[in-house]
């Protein structure tokens, strides 16, 4: 009989790279180590292959059910907020789960009574499943009407109330789906179309939890409905991936206040801003994230004075971004680069060459005295280039990705280099260019200091007056701040194919900001980015959809 405690001399033995690959994609590699996995994947086809094959178990993660917030959520939450003062509280729902709790009286201030309201919607209204509720939002209104004196316009505001309950407006939702907050969840980080069919559709609500969630609504005060029906309104505005998107994060950010503690709750519910909430949110997720961390890397942060223990927690925090961010690339790309395809816009010559030229012009990548990178981002575009040059194929996409994150607005400065339009003279780039009041501020003292590091480069020099300018002495326009005043192409471009396709509200808002700089400038940009159109020596050439959808931040929708 075999020693069932002897090693199997036939058996396989495990790789040291499977494990290690593994190990990459949970972040529990150090530095090092993670940074000697990303050499091998960049170098190694066969390395590359292996990761691909990998990457279908991986995306099975992303689909497993979220499970609902619990029914105690709704009691655990109102019975641990503060009772609001003066006044009655609204009428109990009947059949609410929050039918008993103290809440505030309608005459208060809406942004004093949010976490209470909210709290009592997020649970009173069946705490059942929030992912229900999309599944079938759009016939939700005629397959369960709701009470006769509800407008069927409202319906679907009723009907996804559990998610918009615990958001101010469409503007804090977006900042929920920042990274920093909810937009890594797995929940919400994922490719829709890969998802696996299901068998049936979830449940969503009958008769009568729609009609508390409809009760809920009604007992809402007006300003409060109005909220909720404009935050739903803007949603559904939205392209559909944006709408989905944003969807999920609201459903991940409910379910997470729900596995809260109770003191850590309250303290989120019962913030009276909304940047104060997100301030709270960030606050408890940062020391969910510390809690995570191995016991001797917290051992290591704790035994660092205060002010070397927070730059080493935003190093480490930037650190693994990076590294789920390059991750989350190469998993979305998998395919492409392990077939060794040339990626949109570098199989067309003509598109290639074009980028290329964009970006010595930009940043001026031929000269590193004076171009406006960073040395590291200086030497990274170069190793990127030659790398897309010699080995062609896959080394594109890492290339696109560092000329898209070196422009797109949702990258956060270093590594995002503002592009604003030289004029048709010498740009402002030093002092002496600023006249006597301008000399005087900026050659000596704070207004130096506030300068010294962007001098000789554009705009990055103005763009640093005018900021400092903004709190002291205004020196007028900087730079250009009308079409007149561009160089061409950008000139025609503006006058001949921006403004003619923008809708009669954003040309007017465009006219209001002539002769601002560098407001009129960015508006363009922004404008440009809007209308899928790519502004000459702004913008990569070619749509900037398809770039944000290729190489933006794990292809997050826009919205």
């Amino acid at each position: 009989m075999p020693d069932p405690d002897s090693a199997d001399d036939t058996a396989v033995p495990p790789d040291p790279f499977e494990a290690e690959l593994v190990a990459y994609l949970d972040g529990e590699l150090g530095e090092d180590d993670a940074r000697r996995v990303e050499a091998r994947l960049a170098a190694d086809p066969s390395a590359r292959a292996r990761a691909a094959a990998l990457k279908g178990t991986f995306d099975l993660l992303d689909y497993l059910p979220q499970p609902p917030p619990s029914p105690t959520f709704a009691s655990r939450t109102l019975d641990r907020l503060p009772t609001a003062s003066g006044g009655a509280g609204r009428p109990a729902v009947a059949g609410s789960a929050s039918a008993t709790a103290p809440l505030p009286p309608a005459a208060d201030p809406a942004p004093v009574r949010w976490g209470r309201w909210a709290a009592g919607i997020l649970l009173a209204s069946a705490a059942s499943a929030a992912a229900a509720y999309l599944a079938a939002a759009a016939a939700r209104p005629y397959l369960f009407p709701a009470p006769d004196d509800l407008p069927i316009s409202d319906h679907r505001a009723v009907a996804l109330l559990p998610l918009y309950a615990p958001a101010d407006d469409l503007d804090y939702v977006r900042e929920l789906a920042r990274p920093e907050f909810f937009g890594d969840d797995p929940a919400v980080d994922f490719d829709p179309s890969l998802r696996p069919p299901h068998g049936a559709e979830p449940d969503a609500p009958t008769g009568p939890g729609f009609d508390t969630l409809a009760a809920e609504f009604k007992a809402l005060p007006p300003a409060r409905r109005d909220a909720v029906r404009d935050l739903d309104r803007q949603l559904h505005a939205l392209d559909p991936a944006a709408r989905d998107h944003l969807l999920r994060v609201l459903e991940v950010y409910a379910l997470w206040l729900d596995r809260l503690s109770d003191p850590e709750r309250r303290a989120v519910l019962a913030a009276t801003t909304p940047r104060g909430r997100l301030d709270e949110v960030r606050k408890v997720r940062g020391q969910q994230w510390f809690d995570g961390l191995p016991e001797a890397q917290r051992r290591r942060l704790n035994d660092l004075p205060a002010d070397r223990r927070d730059q080493a927690v935003v190093e480490l925090r930037q650190a693994e971004a990076r590294r789920r961010d390059d991750w989350a690339f190469v998993r979305r790309h998998a395919p492409d680069i392990v077939a060794n395809r040339v990626p949109w816009p570098f199989d067309d010559d003509k598109l290639r060459a074009e980028v290329e030229e964009f970006a010595r012009a930009a940043f001026r990548t031929d000269d590193p005295k004076k171009t406006r990178l960073t040395p590291a981002d200086f030497e990274r575009h170069a190793a990127a280039l030659n790398q897309a040059r010699e080995k062609k194929g896959w080394a594109w996409h890492a290339y696109g990705r560092v000329v898209h994150e070196f422009t797109s607005p949702a990258a956060p400065p270093p590594r995002r280099y503002e592009l604003l339009p030289e004029p048709v003279g010498e740009p402002v780039t030093r002092p002496d260019q600023l006249g006597e009041l301008g000399k005087r501020v900026f050659e000596k003292g704070a207004g130096m200091k506030a300068v010294q590091d962007k001098v000789g480069r554009w705009p990055d020099f103005a763009l640093a007056v005018h900021g400092y300018a903004a709190k002291a002495e205004r020196l007028g326009p900087l730079g250009p701040a009308r079409p007149v005043e561009f160089r061409e192409p950008l000139r025609a471009f503006v006058t001949g194919e921006l403004v003619p396709a923008l809708s009669p509200a954003d040309a007017k808002a465009l006219a209001g900001l002539e002769g601002r700089w560098p407001e009129y400038p960015r508006k363009v940009v922004e404008l440009a980015r809007q209308y899928d159109l790519a502004a000459p020596g702004l913008m990569p050439p070619g749509s900037p959809k398809k770039w944000e959808a290729l190489y933006g931040p794990r292809g997050r929708p826009g919205s």
